[in-house]
């Protein structure tokens, strides 16, 4: 029963959750008592106090504990028990619980969240535990695509308001977890700091434009997964023109024979299906397609991709005319 003092229940843990899972998942979290309580059976309210708040989108009920009593058996019977009755998606919330426990409701399934600790929501594909938020330290081979992502957005896009995670997300095509991530990865990599204002997260480059861009440039990698040479006209009018063609359309570059077209490898399979796209050798192909670690469309809204994808793409080519359109097109940016 949960006998102790009601005031940490409504005071502590509440706001240990917010903040615990708000940080995990970079997105606001508001959890507040659970009103709606006259489905549910009379000893749930006695042995649980109860919470609601939405989590990646998903209304989520907590049947909540300070002490960590109740054996996992009950505990994955009640929380069966109020999923039934409210259709949400139903965790488990303590301050202690020991990893036996744990264990033991991972291996039934049962969502769980434990401040400062892990928090297990299998609904939501979720299990993260404290040690994954520790500091990562900087990668040898470059930014994740996400970092990149929104280091580009920002040299690109230096006067815009958007800069949390969940208003990031939307525009760039990624999950609001996704770019706080990439927060850490910038940040792990000198190049940027977050600095909180309420409960949200902001981040903050330690240089701008030009001066930005030489910082990152031994990190930065080029997008391109794989090239693909196909046969057919066939090609999406929302793709973006890409790779030597898209450097030959911003420079002075000759153009190359077959026009080269980008997309994010997610959405490759999907389109190439769609379309009934033919893949062949270079020398019978009327097109070829990148597919790309992330969307080109995020940070382009013209014919191209954008210039610096292209740039972390073709600084380091073997053949010199190329590296040197890919400098011009830093000349042509409005710096």
């Amino acid at each position: 029963m949960l006998a102790n003092d009601p005031l940490d229940h409504d005071v502590q843990l509440p706001k240990a959750l917010e903040r615990y899972v708000g940080e995990l998942l970079h997105e606001r979290i508001d959890v507040r008592a659970f009103e709606a309580t006259r489905s549910l059976p009379f000893f749930i309210g006695h042995t649980y106090a109860l919470y609601e708040t939405h989590i990646l989108g998903r209304h989520c009920v907590i049947l909540a504990r300070l002490d960590g009593t109740g054996t996992p058996a009950d505990i994955a019977k009640h929380v069966e028990i109020v999923r039934k009755a409210t259709n949400a998606t139903v965790a488990f919330a303590t301050m202690t619980f020991s990893a036996h426990n744990r264990s033991r409701l991972i291996g039934q399934g049962v969502p769980f969240i434990v401040p400062g600790n892990q928090l297990y929501m299998p609904d939501l594909a979720i299990d993260l535990r404290e040690h994954f938020r520790a500091p990562r330290h900087r990668q040898a081979d470059g930014l994740s695509p996400a970092a990149q992502t929104v280091l580009f957005d920002h040299i690109l896009h230096p006067h815009q308001d958007e800069t949390t995670p969940s208003l990031l997300a939307g525009r760039l095509h990624y999950s609001a977890m996704s770019i706080g991530r990439a927060f850490d990865d910038l940040v792990a990599a000198a190049l940027a700091e977050t600095v909180r204002h309420g409960k949200e997260r902001r981040i903050r480059f330690r240089a701008e434009g030009r001066q930005l861009l030489e910082e990152a440039a031994p990190l930065l990698r080029s997008p391109v997964r794989s090239l693909k040479f196909l046969r057919g006209n066939a090609i999406p009018a929302s793709l973006k023109l890409a790779g030597e063609s898209a450097l030959s359309y911003l420079t002075d570059l000759a153009r190359p024979r077959i026009d080269t077209f980008a997309i994010a490898a997610t959405d490759w399979k999907a389109i190439s299906q769609a379309i009934g796209l033919i893949e062949t050798d270079r020398d019978g192909a009327d097109c070829a397609i990148e597919t790309w670690s992330y969307d080109p469309a995020a940070l382009s809204n013209t014919y191209t991709v954008d210039a610096l994808s292209l740039y972390a793409q073709f600084r380091d080519h073997r053949d010199e005319r190329i590296t040197m359109a890919a400098e011009r097109l830093l000349e042509n940016l409005p710096w």
